[in-house]
Order: C-alpha cells, then structure tokens, then sequence
C-alpha cells in the first residue's frame, strides 16, 4: 500500500473536487494513479483501531468453515482459497466498496491488450526470497499451466521487463484483468516451495502448521513490508457445522467465528457477544431451466417464469428465515456496485393475483387439492438446493416450496450435500428451479453474469449454458461490458444485461442480498467484516489489554 500521507492527500484531494466514485474511475481511465482512489478510503478504513486498548501479541483461535483447500496438483492452495489466512497477497486486492487497491503492485497501465505492472521494491518473501518481476512470473506461469484462470494467463504473455516491471498480455483481449487479480487464487508464490506443507508468499502472516480438517496455523511475519500483524498468532480450526462453531465460541475454545448463519446472528447478540456483519456481497437466487432438457420443459413458458417471481414474498422471506440479516435486493451482483444505474432492474413483488392470472393465461388451470394441471400434467417442478452446499439455504427451499404451492405450483426438493453433488446434478441436467448462493469475489461486475448465462461460454464452456442462458440482446449486452474499459459505460451495460435476466426473461429471481456474518467474545478486536469473505484482514485483529 502507498504510504499513508499519500494516501491522505489523494483522498483530500477528491473529496475538495466533490468527486463520486463513479467519476473516479471514469476520470482515470486505465492508468492506475486514480483507478485505485475510489477504494483508498475504505482501504485505509480497514486499518481503523477499535477504541479500547490492544496488547501486542498473543494467540487467537478462530472458528472456520469446512477445510476445502484443494491438495494435488498445480491447484494445490492451502493458505489462499476459500480460508485467506493472508499467507500470501495479490498485485492488488479489492475493498469493501470494490475498489482496486494496490499491495505488491505500486501502479499499473494497459497498452493495447497488454498490462504492464510497476512492482513494489523492498519485499521479502517468508523464506528470505526477494520479491520482484520473477516471483509474478512464476506465479502467473503455474496458473497458466491451469488453463490460465478467468483473466487468460498464458506462459508466454508474462514477460519481465526488468526486475520491477512486468508485462502481462492475456490470451484474449480482457480489460477487466485488473478487476479479476484481487482473488486470492492469484496471489504470488514463492517459487520452489511446496503449496501445502510449506506455502510461502508476502503477506502479514507466515504459515506455522496444518493439519487437514483440523487447523491451520498462522504466525506473525516480523518482515512484512507493512505494518506487522499485531496477534502473534492465529490457530484457524475448521468446524463444517454451524452449531459447532456456535458452541465453540459460547464455550470458550474458540474467540471468533466465521460464516455465522442468520438464526444464529440475534441468538449470539443476546448473549453479549460482538457480531459483525458486512455489507451485502452474496445473493441468494433462483436459477429457471429453460433448456428443457431431460423433459424439464414447463419453464420454457416465459409467463410460468414471470408467475414465479410474482408468486414469492421477500420481504417475509428476509424478516422470517433471514431473521433480518439480510436485504432486499433484486440484482445479482450487489446493488450498490451499479450505483445510479441499479434502477434499471425493476425486480419484482408480491403479487399473488397477477401470478395466478399468469398461470391461467399459460392454460395451468386450477385442480384438486390446489394443485394446477394442463390436461392430465400437474404444474409439477423439481427445486435443486444448492450451491455451494444444501445447508447455506436452511429454511429457503421449503419458503419457497409454500409460496408456490399458495399460486398451484408444487415443488418438489432435492438436496445436494455439497458443491460435488451439485454440479453432477448440474451436469445430469435434472431439475427445475436451481437454488444457489453467489458471491461476489472479485470486482469485475460482468463477471458472474457473463460465466453463468453467456451462451458461448466466455470464460469456458459449463453445464449452465444448456440450462439457462438466454442469447439475444443479454449475449451482446455482456460481451460488450467484456470489453469495455472500465467506466461508468461498463455499470451501465451490466444492469442492461441483468434486465435482460431478471425483468425480461425472469431467469434468475433474486431472493436476497446476503451478507458474510462473523462474531467474537468480547476479548477480541480490530475485526473487520467484508462483503466478500476471501478479502477479510486479520492483521489488524488484536485481544484487547
């Protein structure tokens, strides 16, 4: 990070001009200087002391999630994805408003279809390395291996300029590269060091141990080029289940858990412990099959699908089963990234009458037991829940099960115990009504829109492409957020193509805004939440003296 008078004067600057966010981003074009400014003032926010006093020191244990780091091969990634133990640090990383914040590149410009990085000097890896243009290159190699990731890596498109500067030209034109870079996933590793019993990067925390399913533990690196982690060490303990990691918390064997589910949240709160809560940067959404694959045709029907929408109550769904911890969105990606232009996605509400007029006009007349039929067919559709797992989504499949079944649709549940299930039941084609819950993990806002429904597969071919995508006028809307720098244009045209999803062709009905829950006794702090989990700090997170 820039130091911290810079920075100031950066943002005092900006504030004198009245500046938005949106017109920081437009103004600096593709050059770095203001491209990252917009994120500076929440980046820094994420270094604010809470205002009691810290000891330096000492050990936190912290209630994770299940263990999913992948093991084998070039993918191996103990450290960095999905538990960031801030082992390792990115060119760049994205701040709770989506900024672009520099870390190990101090600036960056693009040239034609090539990004060149100005990298930052007097970095020391965890094992005595020097950081410098090598160590990105390498990086970059081991994911091209992969097949390059979402931003196209390629082995030949990583070129040293010279020991500080880096050139990187992806294997297809993507202005959207820097937006992509801040997931973990592209961190920098140190080279000739193994990924999991010994992985080695710059960030704030070296790896100290790991045991699979057990823990993994992390101590404070007194070389870190920034400010040094004030814990001298945290312990991550993985605990899948929800009310384990409740119960760990309540009695004492752990100080701070994450992914609190929402029941959970008010429970903890009475209690007396701290509960944090971040902007919302997930959703929770339903996908409609219009393939009509496997005999799954009844959502071909653009009115059952509109029916859908009408048919279901969010605001009873947030208060009741989110217990509040939640909001109302009607976007995929959050709201608030689309600024202005998140009024173009009109979204839907309760509507019982216009959904049943919906349905008699589509020929599902009402029939015994208060179920509809066409002829001798039920209005029968299979829900699949879900991704990433079917327990993230306790209490959403059987609320929607009853709102549909109050207009004469009758869902039938299928749950999936995790992301494996899901996707062989993805790729099986089977099913009606997709429940999933997204995150919004990098600050690319065309990205989940353009990998989940673009029907030429632009970030690879998947098994939602058959399913889901509508072609037309969303295909070119996304193609050309894709390639447009970016700007202010590039909002615009994503909430044209989530229009087209959502209002036109209601494929995706949006269910909520979500937010990634955490909560500590109240001996720790410096915690802060984000809307993207694989971007939480725990530098700053401290015991209180």
């Amino acid at each position: 990070m820039r130091d911290r008078d810079e920075l100031e004067q950066l943002l005092a600057a900006a504030d004198a001009a009245r500046l938005t966010r949106r017109q920081l981003v437009g103004r600096a074009g593709l050059g770095v200087g203001l491209l990252s400014v917009p994120g500076l003032l929440s980046a820094c926010g994420d270094d604010k002391k809470d205002s009691a006093a810290v000891k330096r020191g000492g050990t936190v244990t912290v209630g994770a999630e299940a263990d999913a780091y992948v093991l084998k091969g070039a993918e191996a990634n103990v450290g960095q994805y999905p538990l960031n133990a801030n082992i390792f640090e990115g060119l760049v990383r994205m701040n709770p408003s989506y900024g672009i914040v520099p870390v190990l590149a101090t600036s960056w410009k693009l040239r034609d279809d090539t990004w060149r990085f100005t990298l930052r000097r007097g970095v020391k890896m965890h094992n005595g390395q020097t950081f410098d243009a090598k160590s990105v290159k390498h990086s970059f190699d081991l994911i091209a291996e992969q097949g390059g990731g979402t931003p196209g890596f390629t082995k030949k498109g990583t070129k040293i300029v010279d020991p500080y500067t880096v050139d990187v030209t992806p294997k297809f034109p993507n202005l959207r590269l820097i937006e992509q870079i801040v997931h973990p996933i592209y961190s920098i590793a140190a080279a000739g060091t193994d990924p999991v019993t010994k992985p080695t990067g710059t960030g704030p925390f070296s790896f100290g141990s790991y045991d699979r399913e057990q823990q993994l533990v992390v101590n404070r690196f007194p070389g870190y080029w920034g400010t040094p982690a004030i814990l001298e060490r945290i312990t991550f303990k993985f605990l899948p289940d929800n009310n384990a990691r409740r119960l760990a918390l309540e009695s004492g064997d752990v100080a701070l858990i994450l992914g609190v589910a929402n029941e959970t949240a008010a429970n903890l709160k009475g209690k007396g412990f701290s509960v944090y809560v971040s902007p919302a940067g997930a959703y929770e959404a339903i996908y409609q099959n219009i393939g009509g694959t496997k005999g799954h045709t009844i959502l071909q029907d653009s009115d059952v699908r509109h029916a859908i929408e009408y048919a279901i109550d969010r605001d009873a769904l947030i208060a009741g089963v989110f217990n509040g911890q939640a909001v109302a969105e009607q976007t995929m990606v959050p709201s608030r990234v689309l600024g202005d232009h998140a009024s173009k996605i009109k979204g839907y509400t309760l509507d019982a009458a216009k959904a049943m007029a919906l349905l008699d006009g589509a020929g599902w007349k009402a029939g015994d037991g208060g179920i509809r039929r066409k002829g001798d067919k039920p209005l029968e559709l299979q829900l699949i829940s879900g991704f990433p797992d079917s327990d993230v989504h306790n209490g959403v499949p059987e609320f929607v099960q009853d709102q549909l079944k109050r207009v004469g649709i009758d869902v039938k549940i299928v749950k999936t115990n995790d992301s494996a299930g899901y996707t062989a039941r993805t790729k099986s084609q089977e099913g009606d009504l997709w429940l999933e819950r997204g995150n919004q993990n990098d600050a690319n806002a065309s990205f989940l829109p353009a990998l989940l429904f673009s029907e030429k597969g632009l970030f690879g071919p998947n098994d939602y492409q058959t399913m889901f995508a509508p072609g037309g006028d969303f295909e070119k809307t996304i193609a050309d957020a894709l390639a447009s720098p970016a700007g202010d244009r590039v909002y615009s045209l994503v909430a044209d193509a989530m229009h087209e999803l959502i209002d036109e062709e209601a494929i995706v009905v949006p269910l909520a805004g979500i937010s990634q829950i955490a909560a500590s006794t109240d001996k720790v702090t410096g915690f802060v939440p984000q809307p993207s989990a694989l971007q939480v700090r725990y530098d700053r997170l401290a015991l209180k003296a």
